[in-house]
């Protein structure tokens, strides 16, 4: 019920009493008043309990509409305070909109960039595969020729080998052929005396036969074929005339690296222990290896 309705009701109220009041000062003249009055007052009592009643009741109302009015009140509060707060989440969902725009501009110009680079990074790999390809063909073809020396190597490998084996063959035979001949300049010499009548009858060696100079020396050479420890083995043994206790000078290019003692001998190989050797190095595997009576002469 609203204020007005209110007001009306209650001007409605005061009407009724007041037109009462009237109809009982007009009825008191007419009849007998005293029974009238009393009737009115009866009327006016009953009236004004009923005012009373309306008026709690609408005190009880207006009561209620406060309540309902403060309610309505403290709920546009908090929604006002709502709205306050969701025009906050507004903003800084705005704010953020803003910066992933940002964000997303320069997203764009970092792909278009990259984009870019993309096409030139292609535009250089198709480069790089027509230059892969290039190499790839001269690799081939490298390959090709290393393959074709390779097998040249090992031609010249195989006709060294060959030469060697032929080197050392002639040298044990050169070796031979010296070990008989001072055999036989031994034999001349003993049968000296009768050599006068050999040479008279014709059969024998004459007696003025001398060696011009005895015989030298072959000149040994190898290079090492193994180290263990102090043990040096070489590549040269009994078939090259190499005999216990001799010495043979390691050197590596034109360095001196030591010097090997042999102490046991096989037709092949030789091998024995290192008796000096220069400050700081060792014999290793390929170093060149001669015999000590002839390292420092020429070949």
């Amino acid at each position: 019920m609203s204020a007005v309705t209110k007001v009306l009701v209650i001007l409605l109220v005061v009407l009724c009493i007041a037109f009462s009041m009237t109809a009982v000062a007009i009825t008191a003249r007419t009849y007998n008043w005293k029974s009238v009055a009393e009737d009115y007052r009866t009327e006016s009592q009953l009236a004004y309990a009923a005012q009373r009643s309306a008026m709690a009741s609408h005190a009880a109302a207006i009561a209620s509409a406060r309540d309902g009015i403060r309610a309505h009140l403290e709920r546009i509060a908090q929604l006002e305070r709502d709205l306050q707060d969701e025009n906050a989440d507004v903003a800084a969902q705005q704010g953020e909109i803003a910066q992933l725009t940002s964000e997303k501009r320069r997203a764009d110009a970092l792909a278009q960039r990259l984009t870019n680079e993309l096409g030139v990074a292609q535009s250089s790999r198709a480069a790089i595969d027509e230059q892969r390809k290039v190499f790839e063909t001269r690799n081939i073809e490298l390959e090709r020729r290393n393959i074709d020396l390779n097998q040249r190597v090992n031609e010249l490998t195989t006709q060294v080998t060959v030469f060697t084996q032929r080197e050392r063959q002639q040298a044990q035979q050169i070796h031979i052929l010296r070990e008989e001949n001072r055999k036989m300049l031994k034999h001349a010499g003993a049968s000296e005396t009768g050599g006068a009548a050999a040479a008279f009858e014709g059969r024998g060696p004459s007696s003025n036969i001398r060696p011009a100079s005895p015989p030298a020396a072959p000149r040994i050479a190898g290079h090492v074929s193994y180290v263990d420890g102090d043990v040096v083995t070489l590549s040269v043994g009994s078939a090259d005339r190499v005999e216990v206790g001799a010495v043979f000078v390691v050197f590596r290019d034109t360095a001196y690296i030591g010097d090997i003692e042999v102490t046991d001998i096989e037709p092949n190989l030789s091998s024995g222990r290192l008796i000096r050797s220069a400050p700081g190095v060792s014999p290793q595997k390929g170093d060149r290896a001669e015999d000590e009576f002839h390292f420092a002469t020429p070949p």
